[in-house]
């Protein structure tokens, strides 16, 4: 995404038309969560760019809330911190993130050959359709497709508008932090560049000619995004995350928020989705819990399926929408790692789930990056990568 655009305070370390090679060769991804933070470093090439170092860290509590930056006291001492540990050389920086605050709409626009076309005749459509102050937003439109409409030639366009405020409450944090940034990415584009650059550089690529869903299953939000070929169709970000489960475990085993995240990943390691749901999945209204773990356990259950009933009805439109099935469903993010709940969303929602897997058309420079690299850290290797 041009940083011109979207942080013209902060110029980019290339203009855009110097090629790619005139890019940072080492960088720095940034994904701030609100329950965690997660930086990358990698090396860049073409063909096989390789990670190096990867680093998580609770993100302070109230400094960061759904894309923005609260407090960019507490977020600064934090980054400081995390680039001194990892000693690096660069402070070129790639970010990615997601809102709720988003707004994203799909048009149908006459076709334009120039990009400042398309920005103007996105930006009107926005106007027009939607009761918002324009002068409060950016937007970033994106090609998505290309429709016949009364034998005119025209273009599907994926439009996002980005509150302003949220772009500079990152712009005051990265200049306190000295880090220079070239590029941002929505979450959605992250996982784009994922599929795209497997498909390219992967002969035996799982998602070339496919439909398929990623879900960002992260701690206050999931992200469901569909892509077609590898290209970007349409994303819904649910209002529903692990945050739930903690907020279960603290009011049946009254913990703080700390404390409640041990327990969920504790309780969740030993026993699977698909045992709690033979267990508790068709109880009677009249059944009465023996203990108050077992209810802690019902709740929970009840929880997870929430997520399957939001994520399902999310799927629904979007088949029906585009007039495609879905191939597969990849999952990611912190509740992705729940003791069998790739099995249950498959079982529930009748369509292939699996876990994400580390691209393998990336280095990586030890097995514990390998393992760790998709579901932890995926919105900020998308973000690194370039196509």
């Amino acid at each position: 995404m041009n940083l011109k655009t979207i942080m013209p305070q902060l110029k980019p370390k290339a203009s855009d038309k110097k090629s790619a090679a005139a890019l940072p060769k080492v960088a720095l991804a940034l994904d701030i969560g609100t329950r965690y933070t997660k930086l990358l470093v990698g090396k860049y090439s073409i063909d096989n760019p390789s990670i190096t170092q990867i680093l998580i860290a609770e993100t302070p509590r109230h400094a960061y809330t759904d894309g923005l930056v609260t407090d960019d006291g507490k977020l600064s001492i934090l980054l400081n911190q995390l680039v001194s540990q990892m000693k690096l050389q660069t402070k070129d920086l790639i970010f990615t993130i997601e809102s709720t605050k988003f707004i994203k709409r799909e048009f149908v626009l006459p076709k334009v050959q120039n990009d400042g076309d398309i920005q103007g005749l996105a930006t009107y459509e926005m106007v027009q359709y939607l009761p918002i102050d324009i002068a409060e937003y950016t937007i970033a439109p994106q090609v998505i497709g290309a429709v016949a409409e009364n034998d005119e030639e025209k273009i599907r366009v994926s439009v996002c508008a980005i509150p302003k405020n949220i772009i500079q409450a990152y712009q005051r944090l990265l200049t306190i932090c000295d880090l220079k940034p070239f590029s941002m990415e929505i979450h959605s584009n992250s996982v784009e560049k994922i599929i795209l650059h497997d498909i390219k550089h992967n002969t035996k690529s799982a998602y070339a000619n496919k439909s398929v869903v990623f879900i960002d299953m992260g701690h206050t939000y999931f992200n469901v995004s569909f892509y077609d070929n590898g290209h970007y169709q349409f994303n819904q970000v649910l209002e529903v995350g692990g945050a739930g489960l903690n907020d279960v475990i603290s009011k049946y085993l009254p913990l703080d928020a700390s404390t409640a995240e041990a327990v969920k990943i504790e309780v969740l390691n030993q026993i699977s989705v698909e045992d709690l749901d033979t267990k508790y999945g068709n109880l009677l209204p009249s059944y009465e819990a023996h203990s108050n773990y077992e209810s802690l356990l019902i709740e929970l259950l009840k929880v997870i399926n929430q997520w399957v009933s939001y994520v399902d009805k999310v799927l629904s439109y979007m088949s029906r929408s585009r007039d495609k099935n879905i191939d597969k469903i990849y999952i990611y993010g912190g509740s992705s790692q729940i003791n069998g709940i790739a099995a249950y969303l498959e079982k529930k929602l009748a369509i292939k789930t699996a876990p994400a897997k580390a691209l393998g058309s990336c280095n990586y420079a030890n097995d514990t990056i390998k393992r760790s690299i998709m579901s932890v850290y995926g919105n900020a290797l998308g973000a690194f990568l370039r196509l």
